[in-house]
């Protein structure tokens, strides 16, 4: 009879060890099987939302995602052109790694995929919208993609999949045109009664009603000469000469009305997500591929490096996780959003890509910050090369740009104290010891990810 207790005894520990066991592979299960959802927009400047303290604009539904998220103010893009940026983002790794250096490229080399590292993990992986990388959605892990059509379409799109129910995790991307429309606008392809994604009527003409001129607006001095060459040889892309005041107004008029017009989309996926049940265990990330000139420096349109263009949004929200906050480290969103979805998801980080992680940063970790980000560039038309390449490298206080031609190829910029980038400090020989200092940064950058073709200046002028 003792013996007997003493085996049920011990069957009883061996029971209690399993069935522990199990409730902790499942509440495993449950904690890395969040729903992710990625939000991308289409020329989106940082500064453009009213959540960042732009007057202008009226952003409700991503001052939302921010109030309970967090925020990276200082988050650059890899290019600022879609399909470079877009390619980047499911690979994470630099456009000039993977080939699609310019739009209507293909993803050269076989590299991991975002979508396929997290379907590995049991996800569901769907894809509404703009698409526009080196390779077709199902080579990505996307098996399910559909364009849609038009935004409003899209969001139609999430809202069903959202008010679905799903047995197994989902990753969803949803990707939308706007405020990409304002290339339309800006060129008088439409006006705004006419726009692809539906209108947001005429501009004022009176200048009381209309947004100022931004502080930055002129040329600024000791501007590399890359910069204005390319501008001027393409008057569809950049289709400002004679723009008057007035003219130059109303295009930020309706490019802030564009914004407002995608956030509201917005809006309908992040109540859906809601209604059907989702918000409380889905991370929400959102971002843009790039951003937009908005009379900076006398600039529409993007891949110039000034930070208007190459600096964008990304906010990430995660209900119960992330509280407002607003991350001031520097950021690198097509590199460090998928490995930080794969780490989210569960899912080792492959060698081959270079992101970092802010799955620390939304736990209320503060891991040690990135030394610096870089950007790059080619002036296009559409694919056709307008005979001009650059490279930007961010540190904490300073940013350096240089481009492959003509004069004055570099410029340095105190980022503190100049944020409007108007002072070109390259040519000033008490920071010559801040020039090289980023010389010699951006020459290990291109000699770790093979940037072997571009003209870099290593040595003092």
């Amino acid at each position: 009879m003792k013996y007997l207790t003493k085996v049920l005894i011990v069957l009883f520990a061996f029971a209690a060890f399993f069935c522990n066991a199990e409730n902790k592979i499942r509440g495993d299960e449950k904690a890395t099987s969040s729903n992710v959802l990625l939000i991308i927009v289409d020329q989106l400047t940082a500064d453009a939302m009213s959540c960042a303290g732009n007057k202008y604009v009226k952003t409700p539904s991503l001052d939302k995602l921010a109030h309970s998220g967090i925020r990276f103010e200082r988050n650059y893009v890899t290019q600022p052109l879609c399909l470079p940026f877009r390619s980047s983002l499911q690979t994470s790794r630099y456009p000039h790694e993977i080939g699609t250096v310019k739009n209507g490229e293909k993803i050269k080399g076989d590299f991991p995929m975002l979508g396929n590292l997290v379907a590995s993990a049991g996800y569901d992986c769907d894809y509404f919208g703009k698409w526009h990388v080196g390779t077709k959605p199902e080579n990505a892990g996307y098996p399910n993609y559909d364009n849609v059509g038009i935004d409003n379409k899209k969001a139609g799109a999430a809202v069903e999949y959202l008010l679905e129910k799903h047995k197994k995790p989902f990753f969803l991307t949803v990707s939308f045109m706007n405020p990409h429309n304002i290339c339309q606008l800006a060129r008088a392809d439409a006006d705004g009664t006419d726009l692809p994604d539906g209108p947001i009527g005429l501009p004022p003409v009176n200048l009381n009603e209309l947004p100022p001129l931004p502080y930055n607006f002129d040329v600024p001095k000791d501007e590399p000469s890359a910069i204005r060459k390319a501008h001027d040889s393409s008057f569809k892309q950049y289709p400002t000469a004679g723009w008057t005041e007035i003219t130059w107004r109303q295009y930020l008029w309706g490019y802030y009305r564009l914004v407002e017009k995608v956030d509201a989309e917005i809006g309908k996926v992040l109540r859906a997500l809601n209604e059907g049940g989702y918000a409380e265990n889905t991370v929400v990330i959102f971002t843009s591929d790039h951003g937009e000139g908005m009379a900076m420096q006398h600039w529409n349109q993007k891949q110039v490096l000034y930070d208007q263009v190459t600096r964008v949004p990304l906010i990430i929200n995660w209900s119960g996780k992330t509280k407002n906050l607003v991350y001031p480290e520097l950021v690198s969103n097509a590199l460090d959003i998928p490995v930080t979805i794969l780490d989210i998801v569960g899912v080792e980080k492959p060698a081959t890509m270079l992101g970092h992680s802010l799955l620390p940063i939304l736990e209320g970790k503060s891991p040690k910050p990135r030394e610096y980000v870089v950007s790059e560039t080619m002036f296009v038309e559409n694919a056709k090369p307008l005979g001009g390449t650059g490279r930007m490298i961010r540190t904490k206080k300073y940013k350096y740009c240089i481009y492959d031609n003509g004069e004055n190829r570099e410029q340095l910029f105190d980022m503190e104290n100049d944020p409007g980038e108007m002072n070109n400090l390259a040519y000033k020989k008490e920071y010559i010891k801040e020039l090289d200092r980023h010389r010699k940064l951006i020459a290990e950058w291109a000699n770790k990810t093979n940037d072997s073709i571009f003209p870099y200046i290593t040595g003092k002028n």
